[in-house]
């Protein structure tokens, strides 16, 4: 049952122990020396392209049709006097609450000042429903 390419962990190797080649100096220079070529070559080409084309005359025939179409965004909506805004929305709120204005004429839909409405809602009350009856298996657990 003994197998020769087998060594059991604690055993001496018959190995060095190191790595006995040594890095290929000459590839990793030669794939150096190829990738900067490379990078300065890609660089001279977008170099000449670029100046190519700022170079080429503007005639209408090469300007997108878009280009007159297009809308740039609005600059950021700021608040000059944000506590001025917000005294300002809160007392629009607050007149809204507490005037008659028709919401729709149309429906008739009119808005009553919250307090008057709450009288209303007392005065008339709200819509009660039965209570539901009890099911069977619920009584079967109760014991008198």
């Amino acid at each position: 049952m003994d197998n020769p390419n087998h060594t059991p962990p604690n055993s001496p190797s018959t190995g060095p122990g190191y790595e006995t080649r040594d890095a290929n100096v000459g590839g990793v220079l030669n794939f150096l020396v190829g990738l900067t070529v490379g990078l300065i070559i890609t660089a001279i080409v977008s170099w000449g392209l670029f100046r190519y084309l700022s170079a080429q005359p503007d005639d209408p025939a090469s300007v997108s049709p878009f280009a007159e179409t297009r809308q740039l965004p609005l600059g950021p909506q700021l608040q000059v006097n944000p506590r001025q805004e917000l005294l300002q929305y809160r007392e629009e709120q607050g007149k809204s609450l507490d005037s008659y204005t028709w919401e729709n004429r149309t429906t008739g839909t009119v808005r009553v000042p919250i307090d008057e409405a709450k009288e209303l809602l007392l005065k008339k009350g709200l819509p009660v429903q039965p209570p539901a009856a009890p099911s069977a298996p619920a009584q079967q657990g109760v014991k008198p």
